[in-house]
């Protein structure tokens, strides 16, 4: 299944991922804007913005902002996010390989938060996507993913997302069941489901691969596509870049 259709298949359950979409932005946020208001930010292009969490955070702080992502199902659901917190963001469908192709103006950061980026399998789709981004930032880019080199190291199989909630009449819970193979790592997401009103009962999945990315090889990449310099905020869960150009 490619990385659109993924996307475009969990649009509906995404939001089953967060306990609290107003907990999660200001948690971001608490992280973000330190970096935004060290370089003086104040138009950002996020480049992966899913259903718009980030990005409407953003926007209800100030930030101008526009958003692009490959799945349109997400984007719809991004548009209709922002419609309801009153903000205004551009959103648009792009791929991140090809950002010029989509959005030609330049913006002080460009942002790509939630692991997106080992979404491309390949180091030549990774480098694309770093030349593009370095293409559309005129001060710094900040990049998030999972920090491969631990989960690596550990490869811990079962990883619990949200164990018994409720939402949009569901009682349920998530787990993620890792697949090591050769050169990626396997997503198996399994959703547990009970529906409130009929009591019905059932399980359901998707997968998704996702490419390993080593810190080395990504500050390698970064470096290839121009960046001067790159400061990065690590732990044992997850690693941010912050690339200036």
């Amino acid at each position: 299944m490619s990385t659109m259709d993924f996307y475009d298949k969990i649009a509906d359950k995404y939001n089953w991922f967060f306990s609290s979409r107003e907990k999660n932005m200001e948690c971001q946020m608490g992280e973000l804007k330190p970096i935004l208001e060290k370089y003086n930010v104040k138009t950002i292009l996020d480049c992966s913005c899913g259903d718009g969490l980030q990005a409407i955070a953003l926007a209800k702080q100030g930030y101008v902002v526009d958003g692009g992502d490959i799945s349109a199902n997400m984007l719809k659901n991004a548009v209709e996010f922002a419609e309801e917190e009153n903000v205004k963001i551009n959103f648009r469908q792009a791929d991140f390989r090809a950002l010029e192709n989509t959005f030609t103006d330049k913006y002080d950061c460009v942002l790509s938060y939630g692991n997106a980026i080992p979404h491309l399998m390949t180091d030549g789709d990774v480098r694309k996507a770093a030349c593009s981004i370095y293409k559309r930032t005129n001060k710094i880019a900040v990049l998030e993913m999972r920090n491969y080199d631990d989960l690596m190291t550990a490869q811990n199989r079962f990883l619990p997302m949200r164990i018994n909630d409720v939402k949009d009449g569901f009682r349920y819970s998530i787990l993620y069941v890792l697949d090591y193979l050769p050169g990626l790592i396997r997503y198996n997401i399994v959703y547990l489901m009970e529906n409130l009103e009929t009591g019905e009962k059932r399980m359901e999945y998707e997968s998704v691969d996702y490419n390993p990315i080593r810190k080395d090889d990504f500050l390698a990449h970064l470096k290839a596509a121009g960046f001067a310099k790159v400061d990065v905020e690590e732990n044992q869960s997850r690693i941010m870049y912050i690339a200036e150009i």
